[in-house]
């Protein structure tokens, strides 16, 4: 406990997190450098269940486990009563999600540098990252993506800064590294509490002669219950294509527009009314019958990939000409795709029109084209898994 606090102290009192985001690249990679100086004999120290930083007792893994059984996986069609926690069961549950995770870096499960999990990506090396949700215990949504993802994102990546090392990266070299990441750390992570659905992270960072990979495992939480608002504002991101790390610095101004109106997710738009993509999530409208999405200047995700295959199974017809706001009330649905969310309906949208009337777009009831593909989803999602090596 002695040592949880001193972490503790020494991460937060460095800088806030909010000073850390809106430094420059190099003054956050400053900042994390002083970060571990403050660190310092505690650094050397592996999680284990004796020490770790993240360890609960099993009183607290047996309680989250049950609050966890008290809402399953459904669709939005099925879910007409929200789940209602006790107060104290609430804060319970918070708590001991906090507490839960496990960090690799390089095959070795290690102490959790920082003072949050928000400041994994926030604070640490700019790199290419791309994160992923486990099946069960021992296998991952769309894995063999995921590797790809990282190695393309390198690559471009190594075109700004010009690193040899970055540009030759190759899906036969990073592969058996996430595998022995992922692996270490979803093993490690059931061990410690329980078998639950988990979020991981990896980030992939370089110097002139070699790689690190970091990984990052937490419980996944649950899917957003309806009603689900998203809010437009914000620009489209200049290099979509490149998952790096840099982004989720760049987007935390967007993050509080979206918390300041509780809503689930920002949607970028352009200056002529376009829209693109959700800060993490891809997005769609129903029109005329058939989905709308826009099929460039945006980054693909694993969910994406699949609703297109359906929709081409169910003869549903697909535009790829971005949705346009002056269009919006010939919309039937709106609906946006993540790997934690899988698709989520939309059910409200709020926005600014051209006079700088602030607006909100409802739809009820939820379209029924876009609660059969979300249903399409959850169905499929389990067999477009890999199963991890170790676990």
């Amino acid at each position: 406990l002695g040592l949880r606090k001193a972490f503790r102290h020494c991460a937060t009192s460095t800088a806030s997190g909010k000073a850390f985001a809106s430094s420059s690249f190099k003054n956050a990679n400053a900042a994390r450098s002083t970060l571990f100086q403050n660190w310092g004999h505690l650094r050397h120290l592996h999680l284990d269940r004796s020490s770790s930083f993240s360890a609960s007792s099993s009183l607290g893994v047996r309680t989250i486990s049950s609050l966890a059984s008290k809402r399953a996986l459904s669709s939005s069609a099925a879910a007409e009563e929200e789940v209602v926690y006790t107060e104290e069961e609430d804060e319970t549950r918070k708590d001991l999600m906090k507490k839960e995770l496990t960090f690799v870096r390089n095959g070795e499960c290690l102490a959790f540098p920082y003072a949050s999990k928000e400041d994994f990506l926030l604070l640490g090396k700019r790199g290419a990252y791309t994160t992923a949700r486990s099946v069960g215990s021992n296998a991952v949504f769309e894995f063999e993506a995921h590797v790809e993802r990282l190695v393309k994102t390198t690559r471009l990546m190594a075109k700004e800064d010009d690193s040899v090392l970055a540009s030759e990266v190759s899906v036969q070299y990073l592969r058996p590294k996430l595998l022995e990441s992922h692996g270490v750390g979803m093993k490690r992570f059931t061990e410690e509490f329980g078998d639950k659905e988990m979020k991981i992270t990896t980030l992939l960072t370089w110097e002139t002669n070699d790689f690190e990979v970091s990984t990052l495992v937490v419980p996944l939480g649950e899917r957003p219950v309806q009603p689900v608002a998203v809010q437009i504002g914000g620009k489209p991101r200049k290099n979509a294509l490149a998952k790096d790390s840099e982004w989720t610095r760049q987007r935390l101004e967007l993050e509080q527009l979206a918390k300041a109106k509780d809503c689930n997710e920002v949607i970028l738009v352009d200056d002529s009314g376009c829209l693109f993509e959700g800060l993490q999530t891809n997005f769609y409208v129903m029109k005329d019958g058939k989905l709308q999405t826009a099929g460039e200047g945006i980054l693909e995700g694993t969910v994406r990939k699949l609703l297109l295959e359906e929709c081409e199974k169910e003869n549903i017809g697909v535009d790829l000409q971005p949705p346009r706001m002056d269009e919006m009330e010939s919309w039937q649905g709106a609906f946006i795709s993540s790997t934690s969310r899988l698709l989520l309906p939309v059910s409200e949208i709020f926005y600014t029109d051209a006079s700088g009337e602030e607006k909100c777009k409802k739809f009820s009831p939820l379209d029924s084209q876009v609660l059969l593909l979300e249903q399409l989803i959850l169905d499929r999602y389990r067999d477009e898994s890999t199963v991890i090596n170790d676990v």
